[in-house]
């Protein structure tokens, strides 16, 4: 198995599921046991894949096994800046599946809180909330966003500061 044959398979399985109206990025693939037996490395190669398909579905492999994925935070932590802000919103809910986040990785983190996109804020604010880094750099991050200008980015900062003790209102 390689990179090609994932990237084949995942585009394959989009198009067949295609309709008018059809978010293809939003679509969880149930990918064949052939694929998901595939080595670690293979989902690690499709990080960097030029297909957000691809890319989305190997954040979305390594989700469902955090021991194995935290092997591969360095490639998953890149994926932050990537241009689709569905990538960046996958890999938000892949990292907060990590036991927590040290201060520099938090602070990347946290920096999504300003994102253009309200979906990649509000992811933000939850993985900040379950990584469990209480350094003033996350705080003061999370206590801007509690006063977003979207209720549910607001709501969740709100709710990741409760979880860290330091909510103050």
């Amino acid at each position: 198995m390689d990179l090609n044959i994932l990237a084949d398979t995942v585009e394959d399985m989009i198009l067949q599921l295609s309709y008018p109206g059809f978010e293809r990025r939003s679509f969880n693939l149930g990918l064949p046991d052939a694929i998901n037996k595939a080595p670690a490395k293979i989902f690690a190669q499709a990080l960097k894949h030029e297909s957000e398909l691809v890319r989305l579905a190997a954040l979305r492999w390594f989700r469902e096994r955090p021991g194995i994925a935290k092997n591969f935070s360095k490639g998953i932590y890149e994926c932050l800046n990537d241009k689709d802000e569905w990538v960046r919103m996958e890999t938000l809910r892949c990292l907060e599946r990590f036991d927590g986040a040290d201060d520099s990785s938090a602070k990347n983190i946290a920096l999504l809180l300003e994102d253009h996109d309200i979906e990649v804020r509000k992811a933000a604010a939850k993985a900040l909330g379950k990584l469990d880094n209480r350094s003033e750099a996350v705080l003061d991050a999370l206590r801007k966003a509690s006063e977003d200008k979207d209720t549910e980015v607001r709501f969740k900062a709100q709710k990741a500061l409760r979880k860290l003790g330091a909510y103050e209102s």
